[in-house]
């Protein structure tokens, strides 16, 4: 049988193709990995806290002005302390708030800041 190869070795051949097969995939399946945070990695922080503490007893909604663009930050029933997550956007921001039913309190002087820092704000009673 000059031709014809033994139908044994063509199932040995098979088999280690096979395997060879299944070795690259389950390679290939182990060098794709998520990267786990690891305390050496910096973290990136995007927002800041604001702790509004509100002594008058109007609500006060709170505006955070970013370059002359003001973003609507939340609201403060009065008598009430709240804290607020909001993103950081520059490295100064100017806090400002609108009472319901009436008064403005202007955005003050600008606060330098950097992302994932802390404000802490009071709302001054009869602004």
């Amino acid at each position: 049988m000059t031709g014809m190869q033994d139908p044994e070795d063509i199932m040995k051949r098979s088999r280690t193709i096979t395997l060879a097969w299944a070795l690259a995939l389950a390679t290939a399946a182990c060098a794709v990995r998520t990267e786990a945070p690891t305390p050496f990695v910096e973290r990136r922080e995007t927002t800041i806290l604001i702790t509004v503490d509100n002594q008058d007893y109007r609500d006060a909604t709170l505006y955070a002005n970013w370059n002359g663009t003001p973003q609507r930050v939340g609201t403060v029933t009065g008598k009430t302390t709240k804290t607020f997550t909001t993103p950081w956007r520059d490295y100064q921001v100017r806090l400002g708030v609108d009472f319901l039913g009436g008064g403005v309190m202007p955005a003050g002087d600008p606060i330098l800041i950097q992302a994932g820092e802390h404000i802490d704000f009071i709302i001054m009673p009869e602004w």
